[in-house]
């Protein structure tokens, strides 16, 4: 990089006060931060305020904000109606949570019923995690077996089972073909790297040739429809799956947390594509902000958790005395309450739609290879001549440019998180869509100039 193009430079220059926070937090937070996901090197932006589609830092910087919590404000900063559903429920209960049930629990099943086609049944958690692993283990108890199957790249949370093969390195993966499990966390146990089947997302006939091989042992196989929010399943691919795992008896357990209400309407990835699963999760947005989760299914599955039919002995475990928690859901009913309105998904897939289109035509223009691609309203840049199909391809993508690029934009005014996607929300105007062009554009011009 030459020395008159620096972003890392710009970025520390602009966010002094955030680097004087970080170096407090370090004495009490091991690095920093409360997650290692908050993390970026040098030090990540602290939050002073935001509303609507923008963020203040401690140093008073505002930003066009595209991280969005990670993806949960769908609708924003602090939208009106979330914001009064949340105080109308606070007046009107007198309490922050029961204990006993409460109303919105069975009014959100009926909703989130209507809204999926594989949800007869719903449970809530506090997180997209919870819901995952609740839901895997309903498939060991439902199947009585032992082993799941997971592909190699997807992200399902931060259990032990979750994290087999989620970032491996090229020279610990194994051969594509018949991928290795590989622990991405010290601490995962040996019992644990056995008990996890890996699969090689979009390849047909290796993925049907270890389930068949394994159809014995194998309680479910569960995977993003569109792999961390950007690469989609090859439909094709998405229906032998089901087919599969049907012809086999195993479960297909379909992780929404981040497609659930990010695809490119209404229903998410299994309605996009027309392929239903028997369990799905959904975290982040139903819970307008909040912690919140789900794991929903086919009643005779989910019917393994239930006290009314089953004895101790012959039940899945499922507690969680926060699950359904009514603040949660009053501001999770009024996210729902706008993306149900008409227009919604037709302006959410416009504006992003716009400013895909036009980081495209910038890398064209300016002769990057480069991309943005992502359906509905995420999307990723990636410095790469062509789309990714999976974990594999995500290998090479050049990280030098990338790293160039996000500091340009954040030291510029342009909010997400490196090297991690990118999310819109219906606040986002075609007035910040043009602003980030045009920052974008003068970010990829120095990084041209530099070269």
């Amino acid at each position: 990089m030459s020395s008159d193009f620096d972003p890392v430079a710009e970025y520390t220059d602009k966010t002094k006060k955030s680097a004087e926070w970080f170096a407090r937090s370090r004495e009490h937070l091991p690095g920093g931060v409360t997650g290692n996901v908050k993390f970026y090197p040098p030090y990540p932006v602290y939050a002073k305020r935001a509303k609507g589609s923008h963020l203040w830092d401690l140093d008073d910087n505002e930003y066009i904000d595209y991280m969005l919590c990670f993806g949960p404000l769908i609708l924003g900063h602090g939208h009106p109606r979330v914001l009064q559903a949340v105080h109308d429920q606070l007046e009107r209960d007198g309490t922050t949570i029961f204990g006993p049930p409460h109303e919105l629990e069975t009014i959100m099943a009926e909703r989130l019923n209507r809204i999926f086609p594989c949800a007869e049944r719903v449970r809530f958690t506090n997180s997209g995690l919870e819901a995952t692993l609740h839901a895997l283990r309903i498939c060991r108890g439902f199947s009585r077996r032992n082993r799941i199957a997971k592909f190699e790249g997807h992200y399902h949370g931060c259990y032990d089972e979750a994290l087999v093969s989620l970032t491996p390195s090229e020279d610990t993966a194994g051969p594509y073909a018949a991928p290795q499990p590989v622990a991405c966390s010290l601490g995962t146990s040996e019992y644990t790297l056995q008990s996890v089947q890996v699969l090689p997302f979009n390849d047909t006939e290796d993925t049907v040739r270890l389930l068949k091989a394994h159809r014995h042992d194998l309680a479910a196989v569960i995977m993003e429809p569109i792999q961390r929010g950007f690469i989609e399943s090859e439909l094709d691919f998405l229906k032998t799956v089901r087919e599969t795992t049907e012809e086999l008896d195993m479960i297909l357990v379909f992780d929404e947390v981040m497609s659930g209400f990010r695809a490119d309407r209404l229903g998410g990835a299994q309605t996009m594509y027309g392929v239903t699963p028997d369990i799905m999760c959904l975290g982040k947005i139903i819970g307008g902000g909040f912690p919140s989760g789900a794991f929903l299914g086919r009643e005779d599955i989910m019917d393994v958790v239930n006290p009314v039919t089953r004895g101790k002995e012959n039940r899945v475990f499922h507690g969680g005395t926060f699950n359904g928690h009514p603040t949660v859901l009053a501001a999770g009913m009024a996210t729902l309450d706008v993306l149900e309105e008409p227009d919604t998904y037709s302006y959410l897939n416009r504006i992003t739609g716009k400013l895909r289109t036009g980081l495209n035509d910038l890398f064209k223009r300016l002769g990057f290879e480069a991309i943005a691609v992502g359906p509905g309203s995420t999307f990723n840049v990636i410095f790469a001549d062509e789309c990714a199909r999976s974990y594999r391809d995500c290998m090479h993508f050049d990280a030098s440019l990338r790293r160039q690029f996000d500091y340009g934009m954040l030291s510029r005014g342009m909010h997400f998180h490196p090297d991690k996607p990118l999310y819109t929300c219906t606040e986002h105007t075609d007035e910040d869509v043009e602003s980030t062009l045009t920052v974008a554009e003068e970010v990829l011009k120095k990084m041209r100039s530099s070269e």
